[in-house]
C-alpha cells in the first residue's frame, strides 16, 4: 500500500474518502488548506481525530488570492464571467497543494470529487462520475495533460447516497453535514456585493435595448453576466435578459430571449488532452460541448482558428458568456477544454 495524502475539507465527501483509503490500508494523511478568511478546519480536525489520521493544516491565504480571488475580480472588471471553481482547481488543489504534498513524500493524492480516471491510450482519461447529479468532470477539466497521473477520485464510480451511507458507517461525524453551495470565498453568496467592494467597475452607466434606447441605469457593469433576466432594474412588457456587456462604454444592453441565443462561439487557450483535434471533430458532431457547469451538453464541431477555435453547435445555446469555460466531451471522456471568447459574429 502507498503513502496517501488526501485534501480534508471537512466535508462528507472528502471525510469518506479518508476513511476508505485507510480501511484498504493505506497509510493516510490529511491536508486541509486555509484559502480565505471564512475557511474554517474544526470539522476536518474532527474527523481526523475519529480516524486516527494525522492531519497538517496549510495556511495558503496569499496563494489562494493571488490564484483564485485577484482574477477573478479582474475578470469582471473586464466584463468576462470566470469561474473560480475551475480556477481554483487548476491552480490550487492540483497545481500548489499536489506539490506540497508530493515534496512532504506522498506518493499519491486523493480528493472526494465525482469524476473517474482511467488508465489508457498512454495517459490518464478523465471521465464523468457516475452519479450524473453530482458529477464534477466540467471543473476538473485539466490545464495540461498528466494533471491526474497520481490522483485518486475514489467517489468517481459512487452516488452520493451512498457516500453518506458508507461515511454513517464509519461513524463519522459529518456524515449528515451540509453540500456547500456558494463560492466558497463569498459565502452569502452575494457576489455583487463582494465585487462592488473591490471592483473598479463600480460605477453608474447605462441600460440599453437592442436598438440603442435607454432604458434605466446600472450599478456597474461587473452585476451582470450575458442571460440574466432577474434584478435588471427596468419594467419590460416583455422578459428582458442581458445580451452584452460592454465595459469600454459602461453599457448593458438587453434583448428578448432569442437575441441571447448563439450557434456558434469563439475560444482561446484550448487544451487537448489527446493532443491534437482530430479531423473528425471539424467534420462531423461528434463531440458534446458545456459552456457552463449547469449546462446541458450539446453536440458540437470543432476547427481551428487564429488564436483559438470556432465551435459550431448543432442547437443554439443560451447565454454564450465570454469567461465560461468550454468542455467537450467524447462519450464519457473529458477531451479538451477552451475559455469562451463570445459568440461568433
Amino acid at each position: 500500500m502507498s503513502r496517501v495524502a488526501v485534501a480534508m475539507s471537512g466535508g462528507v465527501d472528502s471525510s469518506t474518502v479518508a476513511a476508505l483509503l485507510k480501511e484498504e490500508g493505506h497509510e493516510v494523511e490529511g491536508f486541509t488548506m486555509v484559502l480565505h478568511r471564512h475557511s474554517r478546519v474544526d470539522d476536518a480536525e474532527r474527523v481526523a481525530d475519529a480516524l486516527k489520521i494525522p492531519l497538517n493544516i496549510l495556511d495558503i491565504r496569499e496563494a489562494f488570492e493571488e490564484l483564485v480571488v485577484e482574477p477573478f475580480v479582474n475578470a469582471y472588471d473586464s466584463g468576462l464571467t470566470p469561474n473560480p471553481c475551475v480556477t481554483c482547481n487548476r491552480g490550487v488543489k492540483f497545481g500548489y497543494l499536489v506539490e506540497a504534498v508530493k515534496e512532504a513524500g506522498f506518493e499519491r493524492v486523493a480528493t472526494g470529487h465525482y469524476a473517474r480516471l482511467s488508465k489508457g491510450d498512454g495517459y490518464t482519461r478523465l471521465l464523468k462520475g457516475l452519479d450524473a447529479k453530482k458529477d464534477q468532470s466540467y471543473f476538473l477539466a485539466p490545464a495540461r495533460r498528466g494533471v491526474f497521473d497520481d490522483i485518486i477520485f475514489p467517489l468517481g464510480g459512487m452516488e452520493k447516497g451512498r457516500v453518506r451511507s458508507v461515511a454513517a458507517s464509519f461513524n463519522l461525524p459529518v456524515a449528515q453535514k451540509s453540500d456547500s453551495q456558494d463560492i466558497c470565498f463569498i459565502p452569502a453568496g452575494d457576489t455583487a456585493a463582494f465585487l462592488g467592494a473591490r471592483s473598479r467597475a463600480e460605477r453608474r452607466g447605462a441600460i440599453l435595448d437592442m436598438d440603442g434606447k435607454k432604458l434605466g441605469e446600472h450599478g456597474g457593469v461587473h452585476r451582470y453576466t450575458v442571460g440574466q433576466r432577474r434584478g435588471l432594474g427596468v419594467s419590460s412588457v416583455e422578459p428582458l435578459y442581458v445580451v452584452k456587456r460592454d465595459v469600454a462604454s459602461n453599457v448593458i444592453v438587453l434583448g428578448p430571449r432569442e437575441s441571447a441565443l448563439s450557434k456558434s462561439f469563439t475560444t482561446k487557450e484550448s487544451v487537448w488532452v489527446k493532443g491534437e483535434i482530430s479531423d473528425s471533430y471539424k467534420e462531423k458532431f461528434i463531440l458534446k460541448v458545456k459552456i457552463r457547469s449547469t449546462g446541458r451538453e450539446c453536440p458540437c464541431k470543432v476547427s481551428e482558428r487564429s488564436g483559438g477555435l470556432l465551435v459550431e453547435l448543432e442547437e443554439a445555446q443560451f447565454g454564450v458568456a465570454p469567461g465560461q469555460l468550454a468542455v467537450f466531451y467524447e462519450g464519457e471522456e473529458v477531451v479538451g477544454s477552451a475559455w469562451i471568447e463570445g459568440p461568433f459574429e
